[in-house]
């Protein structure tokens, strides 16, 4: 028997979806917290049993709702906690440290059906990056498109405006250049993966096929979007995310596009279309937002708290995200051993040894290294570009 996804007419598009898909959205419709937790006393006692913690939460917290103490903040949590545990004879130097963990149990277990598995999850995708991270010269002296080369004039104004001519101190903030990069764009990845993990969100699916653009309830049902919101009841709106780290990660070239992406989703499934940044405190500057609403006058753009209600449902969803970050990223150090001071040490040694070897000064080899090569492969007049076909190299 074929899914209905719930809220919906029959006749509504979302049930020509894919079989796995519409499973995904009926999943995300029936996992809110009040569907989970029917009060605050049964969201409390999770939270203390999954800590091993053998003591009662208080009575009177059957009478609220979950979100009266899922939604509170890290500190009213913690506050709250210790409360509980003072109540319950806990010794005093155990109860900062058990309140604390409680209350990002708490929060984990606001935001997440399986906190577990999305932070087990997470942790791959951040040690996965990790093993990215630049552990040698040649990494530093050329990125993955061979046109990438360090550049020495760069190179030596960081040396003398930001490292008073420390060569070793200019390598570190190279190398630390280099892994920021990596973590933003992990972020980004991460942001969509992790809030579309969060209750009542779907992670729209990637795009497929060769027209990655236009809507297709197959291969691309969901374009413009990467967060979709099913209604949680009858008369609440379908809603659709195109999701941002901060308000100048998109070109303003690209709000036309995404405009008329969120348009047609509108469109075809009903519903809301937002234009989120999680990054910001206002929408002044905001790159893309006058292409968007000049495509699309009905979106939403959104920054900052705004955007994170929207999505998490909770005011404490900047502090759902950051918790489960925190415990991630933790994990994920641990695992790796990755060692920045180790790698920049080894770095150095590299370049001071191939300086020696050219007999020239630090900068000198860099600039050697970033411009030198086969005439003819930096003359168009004579460059004869390397083809990949069917996994062989050809000329």
């Amino acid at each position: 028997m074929a899914i209905q996804v719930l809220n919906v007419s029959a006749g509504n598009a979302l049930n020509r979806l894919s079989e796995p898909l519409k499973q995904r959205i009926v999943a995300a419709q029936t996992d809110a917290l009040e569907f989970e937790f029917p009060s605050a006393h049964d969201l409390c006692a999770r939270a203390l049993a999954d800590l091993k913690i053998a003591i009662e939460p208080p009575l009177e917290a059957r009478d609220w709702p979950a979100s009266d103490v899922g939604d509170k903040s890290a500190k009213e949590l913690v506050d709250f906690y210790a409360n509980i545990l003072a109540r319950n004879d806990v010794p005093e130097q155990a109860i900062p440290l058990q309140a604390v963990n409680l209350a990002h149990r708490t929060q984990l277990l606001r935001a997440f059906r399986d906190p577990d598995r999305v932070i087990s999850d997470t942790c791959a995708k951040v040690v996965a990056i990790v093993a990215t991270f630049p552990n040698t010269a040649e990494e530093i002296r050329c990125g993955r498109n061979p046109g990438d080369v360090l550049d020495p004039y760069i190179l030596g104004a960081a040396q003398t405006l930001m490292c008073a001519g420390d060569f070793e101190h200019t390598i570190s903030a190279t190398v630390s250049h280099k892994v920021l990069m990596i973590i933003e764009g992990l972020l980004g990845h991460l942001h969509e993966d992790v809030i579309g993990a969060m209750r009542g969100n779907v992670r729209a699916p990637e795009p497929r096929g060769k027209d990655q653009e236009t809507l297709d309830p197959e291969s691309n049902p969901f374009p413009g979007a990467d967060i979709v919101q099913p209604p949680l009841a009858s008369g609440r709106p379908l809603r659709f995310h195109q999701v941002k780290s901060k308000t100048g990660s998109a070109k303003g070239g690209d709000g036309r596009r995404l405009g008329l992406q969120l348009s047609e989703l509108k469109r075809v499934y009903g519903g809301e279309a937002y234009y989120v940044a999680l990054i910001g405190n206002t929408l002044r500057g905001h790159r893309s937002m006058a292409g968007v609403l000049r495509a699309a006058p009905d979106v939403v753009v959104l920054v900052g708290e705004a955007a994170f209600r929207e999505l998490t449902g909770s005011v404490a969803g900047p502090q759902l995200l950051l918790r489960l970050y925190q415990s991630s990223f933790d994990v994920a150090a641990r695992q790796t051993g990755y060692s920045f001071q180790s790698v920049v040490s080894t770095i150095v040694m590299a370049f001071r040894e191939r300086a020696g070897e050219l007999g020239e000064d630090f900068l000198e080899a860099v600039l050697h290294d970033a411009i030198g090569g086969d005439a003819t492969q930096q003359d168009s007049r004579f460059f004869v570009p390397i083809r990949r076909k069917r996994g062989s190299i050809e000329k």
